[in-house]
């Protein structure tokens, strides 16, 4: 590779050398497209945007349970853009049921590593074993399509397992910062009318455990819609539960099968509803859906950073 160092602002500091470029997916995109170069590609990307997704969705394989009719829909103008019209889909499908009986389920699919030094490994069929596991327990709780269901938690393997099981049921994760105290917490609730939130006992900050359970307590009163509360044990810490609202992580998923179906759901589905620090004024939500997720991700990781199909994490 050859590579230089800035001696100004601005100046590019490293180039790919020729063999790089060469393997790069998007070398292998923009030729499969007759595209010369990036600038033309990024006019294109700009001045048909319907072409460049729909590329990018069929060329990483993107699935759908019930193709789209038309990849954009700007008759209502931008601000209403419709994507992926007429079609079904889900999240899920595209990161774990895609794999099913293929090699990349005896994969890593997620590495992790504690603050204290602590490593775990999953596989995608431990990854996918797990999600079904909650997404399971998420449905006997009476939990489904188009509820809301925060995740309060630390950096723990388990944020992946309700992120996607949550997504699994068709239900809208609300993601929420463990820095968060109890007034940041209630607004976002109250604001995403979340039913449940997925927390845990607490985290290590600095070598030292912090509660969360805790805040989750102080502002269930004020949360009228919150019903549920699951429980993960991280740190061990004492934690008071409320019987009828709260329940242990590893009591949810007990006895529940490794296997469970994914709710297929139209496209443009809200996937994800995160909120915006609050820094400046009154937190904001912002929507994700469940096809525009999955097309930025392939666009972020497969296109600008490389990863390898080979991962199985781009296609």
């Amino acid at each position: 590779m050859d590579s230089t160092r800035a001696s100004e602002p601005g100046q590019v500091v490293w180039r790919p050398d020729e063999a790089i470029r060469r393997q790069a997916n998007l070398t292998a995109f923009m030729t499969a497209h007759g595209i010369a170069d990036y600038d033309a590609l990024n006019r294109r990307s700009v001045e048909q945007p319907d072409w460049f997704w729909n590329a990018l969705i069929s060329w990483f394989g993107l699935r759908f349970g019930t193709p789209y009719e038309a990849v954009l829909d700007l008759s209502a103008g931008a601000p209403w853009a419709r994507w992926c019209v007429g079609g079904t889909t889900n999240i899920v499908a595209n990161c774990l049921d895609r794999h099913r009986g293929t090699p990349t389920m005896d994969k890593p699919a997620l590495e992790w590593e504690g603050e204290d030094g602590a490593r775990r490994t999953l596989t995608y069929a431990e990854l996918d074993a797990a999600v079904c596991r909650l997404a399971g327990a998420l449905r006997r709780l009476g939990l489904g399509h188009g509820d809301v269901v925060a995740i309060y938690m630390p950096m723990v393997p388990e944020v992946a397992v309700a992120f996607l099981a949550i997504a699994k049921i068709g239900a809208i994760v609300l993601p929420l910062f463990s820095g968060f105290g109890a007034s940041a917490v209630a607004a976002r609730l109250n604001d995403g009318g979340a039913r449940a939130v997925v927390t845990a006992d607490g985290t290590q900050r600095r070598g030292k455990p912090v509660a969360l359970k805790p805040v989750i307590d102080e502002v269930a009163a004020a949360v009228p819609a919150l019903e549920r509360v699951i429980v993960l044990r991280h740190v061990g810490l004492d934690t008071p539960m409320s019987p009828r609202r709260d329940l242990w992580w590893h009591e949810a998923l007990a006895g529940m099968p490794d296997t469970a179906p994914t709710k297929e759901v139209p496209a443009d589905d809200p996937l994800i509803l995160i909120f915006t620090s609050g820094t400046t004024g009154k937190a904001k939500g912002a929507v994700l859906t469940h096809c525009g997720f999955a097309a930025k991700l392939a666009l972020d990781l497969g296109l600008c950073m490389d990863f390898s199909r080979a991962t199985g994490c781009c296609g």
